[in-house]
């Protein structure tokens, strides 16, 4: 019986699991938030666990037997990404059943700024007037939160984030699931000279953020995404299901 490890609430991991669950294929998927565990498709081929796991929690699980582990992570998460890594090397689980999905990259925009990580960023920020829109997700909100007076903050609708935005002294929140279209982007962003994103790719909705910033005059600043290894979704569907 095909089993697989699923790890990602996001968009990748949850077409993952929908096909899981159309095919009839069990998956066990790791999410870290209850909200990540509701975006997930309902089934009886779903196992949804929700927590933070450690490299050797994660070796603990692979000794049960999975056919398959699908890292679908975000492609900043590089954290989890290195724990399963580790995992797989504690467990002494085939390297060749491990895949790390890429995302889609989307085409660069010509007239961002890119910026190599959060630290430049916000240096970058420091000499620039007007209010920010920030939407690279919660985890950056401490390294932001110098900001927090002249900006706007978009996160993901979760008691959690909404708590971590206060804590930092963010007031103005929006809280949304995206990715966002175009119109969704220029209705939050209204009244923001910069927007401050991460390079998400097409599936992220990166495109729209872009189009969206520069038809209301903002300047546009991107942080790179890390080096990815790993395939794209489509390819990596196709391997696992040739996997007994």
């Amino acid at each position: 019986m095909k089993r697989l490890l699923i790890f990602g609430g996001t968009t990748e991991g949850r077409i993952i699991a929908q096909r899981c669950a159309d095919e009839g294929i069990y998956a066990d998927i790791c999410v870290t938030t209850e909200y990540g565990s509701e975006l997930l498709p309902a089934s009886e081929y779903i196992n949804i666990l929700v927590g933070k796991k450690s490299a050797d929690d994660i070796a603990d699980m692979l000794k049960s037997g999975y056919t398959a582990v699908v890292d679908a992570t975000h492609p900043y998460a590089q954290s989890i990404t290195g724990s399963i890594k580790r995992a797989i090397e504690l467990a002494g689980y085939s390297e060749e059943r491990y895949f790390r999905i890429k995302r889609e990259p989307a085409p660069k925009d010509k007239d961002a700024v890119y910026i190599d990580d959060v630290a430049s960023a916000v240096n970058w920020l420091k000499n620039t007037e007007g209010k920010i829109f920030i939407a690279t997700g919660s985890k950056e909100v401490p390294q932001l939160s110098c900001f927090c007076g002249r900006s706007r903050i978009r996160v993901l609708d979760s008691p959690e984030n909404i708590e971590i935005c206060r804590r930092y002294g963010f007031e103005d929140i929006i809280t949304g699931k995206g990715p966002f279209s175009e119109y969704e982007n220029m209705r939050d962003f209204e009244g923001c000279d910069i927007l401050i994103t991460k390079e998400s790719g097409k599936e992220g909705g990166f495109p729209e953020k872009c189009s969206a910033a520069h038809r209301l005059g903002m300047k546009v600043i991107v942080i790179k995404r890390p080096d990815e290894d790993g395939v794209y979704l489509n390819k990596a569907w196709g391997l696992i299901k040739l996997l007994r």
